[in-house]
């Protein structure tokens, strides 16, 4: 069980594990702190820029909260405050909590922030790095067997199976680790849900679409077949 508490301060608002980070503080949110602390061990750029970070001998990931699409114009990272619950990072710390739990292959969440500015607010996220693990974007450089696709479409069903609603569920948002497990990153927007065959069937859609995309833009090694493979899997399972 995680130690989690919540703590204020001014503008800012904190959920956190307390057996991780145990004094929190908006420093903790701040790539500058971590460099100044020699801390910072790599970083991604997507529609930002992602951290790895190391604190007492846990190995974490810094994400802030960014906009996509039309209101990225409007505003980059600053969204309208209805209550603490509803804000995106605490919102994803709880179901990322929770899915861990219940000992579904996800991050484990270990502190979340609000920043919040009248009818605005900002938001930032720290989570536990899973080892030694690629997206599969990396991972399909070479062509897979059946047995990949195989465990890939029981993962997939798994977390069906269990209400979860993955609102980007595309191959650079799953990682397979060293040992061949597959894990489910950015839980952003997620829902539980009541398991119905409209949500997972466009849920399974987004998810071919990216391969697709994917094969087109970095020449994936991924068929036909292998889709055909992954839904037997899934579908017996599910």
């Amino acid at each position: 069980m995680q130690n989690i508490k919540t703590q204020k301060k001014g503008k800012y608002s904190w959920l956190f594990d307390a057996d991780c980070i145990a004094d929190i503080s908006e420093e903790h949110f701040s790539a500058q702190y971590w460099e100044n602390q020699h801390a910072i061990t790599g970083q991604e750029s997507g529609r930002g820029t992602t951290y790895f970070v190391e604190h007492q001998g846990h190995h974490l990931v810094l994400r802030h909260y960014l906009r996509g699409g039309l209101m990225s114009k409007v505003s980059k990272d600053s969204y309208i405050f209805t209550r603490l619950q509803n804000c995106r990072s605490i919102a994803e710390f709880k179901i990322l909590s929770d899915l861990h739990e219940q000992g579904l292959p996800v991050p484990k969440p270990a502190a979340a922030q609000v920043i919040r500015e009248g009818l605005h607010y900002k938001a930032d996220l720290l989570t536990h790095r899973i080892p030694h693990a690629q997206d599969l974007v990396q991972i399909l450089k070479k062509p897979k067997d059946d047995i990949f696709y195989q465990s890939l479409g029981k993962i997939i069903a798994r977390f069906h199976q269990q209400g979860v609603y993955h609102a980007d569920l595309n191959i650079q948002n799953i990682l397979q680790d060293d040992r061949g497990q597959f894990w489910l990153i950015d839980f952003d927007r997620a829902k539980r849900l009541k398991p119905q065959r409209k949500w997972q069937e466009s849920n399974l859609s987004r998810l071919k679409r990216s391969f697709e995309k994917e094969k087109q833009r970095f020449g994936i090694q991924w068929q036909e077949s292998d889709w055909v493979c992954f839904m037997a899997a899934y579908s017996n399972y599910h």
